[in-house]
């Protein structure tokens, strides 16, 4: 699908596309932000199914040295969750944890190694704060950041990547600034209830809704409501 010249993607989350033209600009890069508990696994991993259940490889890559059945066993209450298409590689989970541990300056190697086997039209990373954690300095991550963009824009694919912020850091957050795409996930206190909400902060190329959006998570997944506050 394009419009005004740019070629756009399916999010696969009701609602968003509404907010964002009709889909993420192909390609991009773009990070779901927000505290523990906010959905942003959820949101970036329901994307990967969607695209595969339309025929597209996807990849999911865990920083957190888990093994994949247990991020599959957490996945696997979504009605989105289909086994088939992990059986079939339609959807593959892959676990860089011993390498952010033991060769963190191997991680963009072993990065590239992956997805051009693959060549995926979705890459989902979760999450990208350990990367930075593992990198030496602000530059040395920004460097790794700034290449393994550009790698995936070769490929023509969607990336999601995860990220650990809180709001009030974002403003400071060197990710936010370098990525195509910001979505902020958020769990906010409201008359001693909690609500969780959906912002669209940034999406280059993309005339966005602003604001935050009602955001709801079930066993079908993530919906947002455009419009509702």
């Amino acid at each position: 699908m394009k419009e005004d010249g740019i070629k756009r993607i399916k999010s696969g989350i009701p609602g968003l596309d509404e907010m964002i033209e009709g889909g993420f600009p192909l390609p991009s890069f773009v990070m779901a932000a927000g505290e523990p508990g906010t959905g942003k696994t959820t949101f970036a991993v329901q994307s990967l199914f969607h695209g595969a259940k339309n025929g597209e490889r996807g990849v999911y890559i865990t920083a957190l040295s888990e093994p994949a059945w247990v991020v599959q066993k957490f996945l696997g209450h979504f009605t989105f969750y289909d086994n088939k298409l992990i059986e079939t590689k339609k959807i593959v989970f892959l676990d860089i944890g011993d390498t952010i541990k033991k060769q963190p300056s191997y991680i963009l190697n072993v990065l590239e190694k992956e997805i051009e086997k693959y060549s995926p039209k979705r890459i989902v990373i979760d999450p990208l704060t350990v990367m930075r954690v593992a990198m030496q300095d602000d530059r040395s991550y920004r460097d790794f950041l700034h290449d393994f963009m550009l790698f995936t824009k070769g490929f023509d694919c969607l990336t999601i990547v995860t990220g650990e912020v809180q709001y009030s850091h974002i403003a400071n957050n060197m990710s936010a600034y370098m990525v195509d795409g910001v979505i902020i996930l958020s769990y906010a206190e409201e008359e001693n209830i909690r609500r969780k909400y959906l912002e669209v902060l940034k999406m280059r190329g993309t005339r966005h809704l602003t604001g935050r959006h009602s955001l709801d998570i079930s066993k079908n997944g993530v919906t947002v409501q455009p419009g509702l506050r």
